[in-house]
């Protein structure tokens, strides 16, 4: 079990990397960030480049403005139905990693807008920190179907099918997938050329 999870740190790191990115994409651009080995570590950098988290300890230790995460309680509190709102609580608590408060909003956010592919990414990104594989599976399969030229989807599909759902074969071909598309990441596209470069698994 430790060998495997040790071989898999790369794949999972640029996997969490490039979806929080999507993630922090969505706010101010305030946050820099960086993930570390298999766990999810956050650093906050303000726009004038030294750390914190707007002056809050518990802001700086989660890499989540707290300001902003009680006026996005507040919108949600008048308008419960708000997609946008539930999708940025939802990232909120992912950066935090509240994976089960993260999967109440994003769930309610896909019942408001069942149309919308931010949301099956990062319920997708939920199931899969949940260990949930087949629904993460389900919600990467929803993002395809609707963006086949997805490189990022292409290249978390690859690392749930070859290393936690045990079908190197289907993995691999998205793997492949990802090199086609070139994608302007190039952490993903390296990982993807070191997956279909390394010996089949014995």
């Amino acid at each position: 079990m430790t060998q495997t999870n040790e071989a898999l740190t790369p794949g999972r790191k640029v996997m969490l990397v490039a979806l929080l990115c999507a993630i922090l994409a969505m706010f101010a651009g305030s946050f820099a960030y960086r993930m570390q080995s298999r766990g999810l570590t956050v650093e906050v950098r303000s726009e004038s480049g030294g750390r914190g988290g707007m002056g809050n300890p518990m802001g700086a230790m989660m890499g989540v403005d707290v300001d902003q995460l009680r006026d996005l309680m507040r919108k949600v509190q008048d308008n419960p139905n708000d997609p946008q709102v539930l999708l940025e609580l939802g990232n909120t608590f992912m950066m935090m990693q509240a994976w089960d408060k993260a999967l109440d909003y994003l769930n309610t956010a896909q019942k408001a807008a069942p149309g919308d592919m931010k949301v099956q990414r990062a319920l997708g990104m939920v199931h899969f920190q949940r260990k949930e594989y087949d629904q993460a599976k389900k919600c990467f399969d929803l993002v395809l179907k609707k963006e086949p030229d997805d490189a990022l989807a292409h290249y978390n599909m690859g690392i749930l099918l070859k290393h936690y759902m045990k079908r190197p074969a289907e993995g691999d071909q998205h793997f492949r997938r990802v090199v086609q598309l070139r994608p302007e990441d190039p952490d993903v596209l390296k990982s993807a050329q070191e997956e279909l470069a390394a010996p089949a698994a014995q």
